[in-house]
């Protein structure tokens, strides 16, 4: 028993060791992170514009048609809708990106024994990118609609802080998982699909009754979304969004320890 707890304490420290490896090889997987957008859209005239083309476009048609079907004023909904779409595809993306982050650099873990946390980060990095090109676009929303003096960005940062180091957590432990079972990425997806409309994207809150208020409260992406959106609109976010992301981090670093701790030495063997 004490060897075993001896063992246990081994494999933790490297994977300490390997987090602190991550963190030193910085360059590595920023550098793959702007790779991988570089590469999406190789040979393409407008590039990664596109990406803000497409979010724009839907932004300003379901704008238009959300504001009639929700009975909203379109000078409040479009801003809410808007921040809402950009911060809420960062956040999907992400959890949707996380099944790939071990399937998708096996050549990199096949030959080079790398920090495996260090294409978490990548996975994460990639999307803040993608993320940059429809900020400007939730800038003009709100500038246009006069909300632009409204924004908080100290909260806004400290939000969006602990929200990618969450994201970084799910990175890591998606991609051990769907490494081993191949499953998973598609249950994401439909998990995805759906929680697109329990989380207050499309629709707000406050247009729930207090009993299904409760979807919104126990909804982790919602909680999320609050910390970051809310200081944007110059609004407070809700006491049950810290609550949850505070139990969801702390929920996320012990599958993190516990998923990693068993999978680390086999993970090269499931790719």
């Amino acid at each position: 028993m004490e060897a075993s707890g001896l063992k246990s304490l081994s494999q933790l420290q490297l994977l300490m060791s390997d987090v602190r490896g991550a963190l030193k090889l910085w360059r590595f997987w920023l550098h793959l992170g702007l790779e991988d957008i570089l590469k999406q859209y190789r040979r393409s005239f407008l590039g990664p514009v596109w990406i803000s083309i497409n979010t724009s476009i839907f932004i300003g048609a379901f704008g238009l048609i959300g504001s009639q079907v929700f009975k909203i004023d379109i000078q409040t909904y479009l801003p809410f809708f808007c921040v809402s779409h950009v911060l809420f595809l960062f956040i999907s993306q992400c959890i949707s990106d996380s099944c790939q982050t071990f399937i998708g650099s096996s050549a990199f873990l096949k030959q080079t024994p790398y920090p495996k946390t260090a294409f978490g980060l990548r996975v994460i990095w990639r999307n803040l990118l993608m993320m940059g090109h429809n900020i400007p676009i939730a800038l003009i929303v709100l500038l246009a609609f006069g909300r632009l003096d409204d924004v908080r960005p100290i909260p806004f940062l400290f939000g969006l802080a602990f929200t990618v180091v969450c994201a970084a957590l799910v990175s890591c432990i998606l991609g051990a998982l769907c490494a081993r079972f191949r499953d998973i990425p598609m249950i994401v997806t439909s998990l995805m699909q759906i929680a697109m409309f329990l989380t207050p994207v499309m629709w707000n809150a406050s247009q729930l009754s207090e009993r299904a208020q409760l979807i919104v409260h126990v909804n982790p992406l919602a909680a999320f979304l609050d910390l970051v959106r809310a200081p944007v609109l110059g609004e407070s976010v809700h006491p049950y969004s810290y609550l949850m992301a505070g139990a969801t981090f702390l929920a996320l670093l012990l599958a993190f320890f516990t998923v990693f701790l068993q999978s680390r030495r086999r993970l090269v063997y499931w790719l």
